[in-house]
């Protein structure tokens, strides 16, 4: 058994005999998350159980010596209840726990040409998403940047959690997937266009590398910079509260319900 999966039960048995963390608890994390205050109370509520059933669930390793600590697993776990407030945290069981870099990792790559010829280089990664596999995040020396991986990644998992990384999360009856399609494919080339034409769009160019890359960095967007997105793409800002079933940000009312 490779020793990282034994660290990781070992972590997720002590874990579930802790206490549960109090609202006091919440409230400090909500601290260390910039867009915390982007989400309505109602829908902080509800992160807030999702939230606490995560941390009591899943393990966290800290790769390289890096310390866990109850803030971090806290603000790791606000988030990845926050991606799964509609869909509930089933999205997550086929994974035990988040492995936590201090800092951008490497791994190694190989391919192969359209003539056959195996290349092999080293990739550095922010973070990285495993079918069946834990999620893994850096966190480095900047707060705003970990907490953005950390929405990227666990947007991922809401991706795949049909098994397949295509973009197309689960769906609320609400929104069929020929019309989520059509406005992600509309976002999708109307950003490329304005990278193309040297304009500055509020999506990280990273976006335009695909439907599969699309999806989270519009999640990131969605939360953090709400008003933006909302400006730039209002169908983009529509669909996007439908999957999540809240609508950040104080331009907007709060009808969408919860799960």
């Amino acid at each position: 058994m490779p020793a990282w999966i034994d660290a990781l039960r070992r972590l997720w048995r002590a874990r579930r005999e802790r206490p549960g963390p109090d609202a006091a608890f919440w409230e400090t994390v909500e601290r260390t998350i910039p867009y915390s205050a982007n989400i309505p109370p109602a829908a902080r509520e509800r992160v807030r159980r999702l939230a606490a059933r995560f941390l009591a669930t899943k393990t966290f390793y800290g790769a390289h010596g890096l310390p866990i600590t109850d803030a971090l697993a806290g603000n790791i776990a606000w988030q990845a209840a926050l991606v799964a407030h509609r869909t509930g945290l089933g999205i997550y069981d086929d994974f035990v726990g988040v492995i936590v870099y201090p800092e951008p990792f490497r791994v190694r790559r190989r391919f192969a040409d359209e003539i056959g010829l195996v290349h092999e280089f080293d990739d550095e990664l922010y973070g990285e998403t495993w079918d069946g596999g834990p999620i893994i995040v850096s966190w480095g020396t900047d707060e705003e940047e970990g907490v953005q991986v950390v929405l990227h990644e666990f947007a991922h998992r809401l991706d795949l959690a049909d098994g397949a990384l295509d973009g197309v999360p689960p769906l609320p009856p609400s929104l069929p997937r020929a019309r989520w399609e059509s406005v992600m494919e509309t976002a999708l080339q109307r950003l490329q266009d304005e990278l193309d034409t040297g304009k500055s769009p509020p999506l990280d160019p990273y976006a335009e590398e695909g439907p599969e890359e699309f999806f989270p960095v519009a999640t990131e967007t969605f939360f953090t910079e709400p008003a933006a997105l909302a400006a730039w793409d209002p169908a983009l800002f529509e669909a996007l509260a439908e999957v999540y079933a809240l609508r950040p940000g104080p331009m907007v009312d709060f009808s969408c319900k919860t799960a």
